[in-house]
């Protein structure tokens, strides 16, 4: 596959140098058009999450993050910097000023690439070169994730499968973002959808587009939040709800008040782990017996990247940091199999040199119990922890991403760099 450096090249080529396009306006530049075209569409190809175009003295940068990581990809001139962020913001719908002048600003764009198409949003912010421009990449056409394709262990995919049967309360899904929230409550969704459940969603934005699936965009200008939504889903008959993410505390206790009244609802909400999730609905103002009543289970989850199987090779370095870390969260050693499996990618094409392609993710779940329980009555949220700990059946995200670097499918440094613990941590 060629490179966007390269296919840049021999879009210059082909359109003429660009001193010849200087009095060209954005919009009607062919160059820049294709230019646009060529930026996103090779986005959409590489799988990457977002591109950004980033205006620097030299002229602005193009980086995509892909898998969590951003590369930069290509540098193009002043000249194709401006007229390139002005042709944007035309196709988004947004406001052009001058450099100085512009203020934040958001929008979209219906794009077609590779014969399908995608939701693009935008987000500017003004720089003292110009606006940058993050657009993230939304393929409503991908197929949705079957749960047992997202990285659940056998026996945790088991616990989850029952949170998600059950015909009332609350579950939640936390993390930061990009950590694959979403993916993981669609697979749920795919897993209870069916001609005899009513599943209805309220999304910013909506992500996939599901047939079967009454799904909606928030619209803040018509009135339209979450609070707002919820209120009317539930007037809805309706069996399983899913809130994009419960941000305020009017959103809070809608949502206990949907799963008390006899809705499963699936959510997501911004915790650093699992247990978190106690002591942020307790900061918003919900009584501790109405988390106890409603609260099924809260899955915590990160991405982390795969090793590249075609550089793959053992990696005796992990070995230390490895045994010390499965150890303190085990309470034993590793076993020999453990140690001979762990991996890493030495770089090659097929990985564009990172030693890593693809992610997968690593979990925590928590399903309350009578003794935890018992401390969130007490607001006793510091000893949930250790609590949880006690009971043998939590395990922590930390111990899922040892697993599979012990199963040669990540390495101990990536699992550590998500997770936001240093090696010596």
């Amino acid at each position: 596959m060629a490179t966007l450096k390269e296919r840049y090249n021999d879009l210059q080529v082909d359109q003429g140098p660009a001193r010849a396009r200087a009095a060209v306006g954005a919009q009607d530049d062919p160059f820049i058009l294709k230019l646009i075209q060529l930026v996103l569409s090779y986005g959409v190809e590489i799988k990457a999450s977002d591109v950004h175009i980033e205006p620097t003295a030299a002229g602005a940068r193009i980086r995509y993050r892909i898998d969590g990581i951003l590369h930069e990809m290509l540098q193009v001139p002043p000249e194709t910097r401006d007229a390139l962020a002005r042709a944007i913001k035309v196709k988004a719908n947004m406001v052009n000023e001058a450099v100085g002048r512009s203020k934040p600003q958001d929008g979209r764009i219906d794009f077609e690439a590779s014969g399908r198409k995608v939701d693009l949003r935008l987000s500017s912010f003004p720089t003292i070169f110009g606006d940058v421009l993050a657009v993230r990449i939304f393929d409503g056409s991908a197929a949705l994730m079957e749960l047992g394709q997202i990285g659940f262990e056998p026996a945790m995919l088991k616990n989850f499968e029952r949170l998600i049967r059950r015909p009332n309360g609350l579950l939640l899904v936390t993390g930061p973002a990009g950590s694959g929230k979403t993916t993981t409550l669609y697979a749920a969704l795919n897993k209870l959808q069916s001609p005899h459940v009513k599943i209805v969603t309220l999304e910013d934005p909506v992500e996939y587009q599901v047939d079967g699936i009454d799904q909606a965009q928030i619209n803040p200008a018509i009135g339209l939040t979450f609070a707002s939504g919820l209120r009317a889903i539930l007037r809805q008959d309706t069996n399983v709800i899913l809130v994009g993410e419960i941000r305020d505390t009017e959103t809070a206790e809608i949502v206990i008040s949907a799963a008390l009244t006899g809705h499963l609802v699936l959510s997501t909400i911004h915790t650093r782990h699992a247990l978190g999730v106690v002591a942020r609905f307790m900061d918003m103002g919900v009584e501790p017996h109405l988390i106890v009543a409603a609260l099924n289970g809260v899955v915590a989850q990160r991405l982390v990247r795969l090793v590249c199987p075609q550089c793959k090779s053992h990696e005796p370095l992990a070995e230390k940091t490895f045994t010390r870390l499965w150890t303190k969260e085990t309470g034993i050693a590793p076993s020999g199999e453990h140690l001979s499996q762990l991996c890493v990618g030495k770089g090659c094409p097929a990985c564009n040199l990172t030693g890593y392609r693809g992610r997968t993710g690593i979990f925590e779940l928590l399903v309350p119990d009578s003794a935890l329980n018992a401390l969130i009555i007490e607001r006793a949220s510091g000893q949930l922890y250790k609590q949880a700990v006690a009971s043998g059946t939590f395990r922590t995200m930390l111990l899922s991403g040892l697993e599979k670097a012990a199963a040669g499918l990540t390495t101990v440094h990536e699992v550590l760099r998500v997770i936001g613990e240093t090696e010596d941590g």
